[in-house]
């Protein structure tokens, strides 16, 4: 016999053991296998920061003095996925956000601070559950969802930039990437 979905609190049907609840667990997987995936490729691609950077139209480096600057790089033709490179001045960050797409992204020059972020369904905010520094060279992956919530943020001195490759078309890059979420820090 197969088990009902229960109805939890605000309408949301929550999934117990049923072939549904099977196949969800195994999609969640696959696409957090899916982003790391990318972010090897992004390590064996690109071995080299500096020549992607000359690349850049000139001034692209300097950024913006109000907040980080997205710029697209690479529009994939099929609308699978985008590649942006961001310029993080000293102070900036990202808002606190989970991801509604997968994403990898290699920091390119500097460092990144980025917390991390547990999700309480219960409450429907976000905590603080630590920190790690993201020195020039670290690739990182990130699965879609609230399984990996976090910020990025340049708390150096100096300018820093990073290419973060998102499943989705360049069309989407300001609706489809982040899923910003509330924390409990008062």
């Amino acid at each position: 016999m197969q088990s009902r979905p229960a109805t939890a609190s605000g309408g949301m049907t929550t999934i117990h053991a049923s072939p549904l609840g099977q196949l969800a667990q195994s999609m969640e997987a696959t696409f957090a296998h899916s982003a790391r995936l990318v972010a090897g490729n992004i390590d064996s691609c690109l071995p080299d920061a500096d020549t992607l950077l000359a690349c850049l139209p000139p001034g692209a480096l300097l950024g913006s003095p109000d907040t980080y600057t997205r710029h697209l790089v690479y529009a994939d033709p099929l609308a699978r996925f985008s590649a942006m490179l961001l310029v993080w001045r000293p102070g900036q960050a990202s808002p606190v956000h989970g991801h509604r797409t997968w994403c990898a992204y290699r920091v390119l020059r500097g460092t990144l601070s980025e917390r991390h972020y547990q999700w309480d369904p219960a409450s429907r905010l976000a905590t603080l559950t630590g920190n790690v520094e993201r020195q020039a060279g670290a690739t990182f992956s990130v699965p879609a969802g609230l399984q990996h919530i976090h910020s990025l943020g340049n708390a150096s001195d100096a300018i820093a930039v990073s290419l973060h490759l998102y499943g989705v078309d360049r069309d989407h890059i300001s609706t489809g990437v982040n899923l910003l979420v509330d924390t409990d820090d008062a």
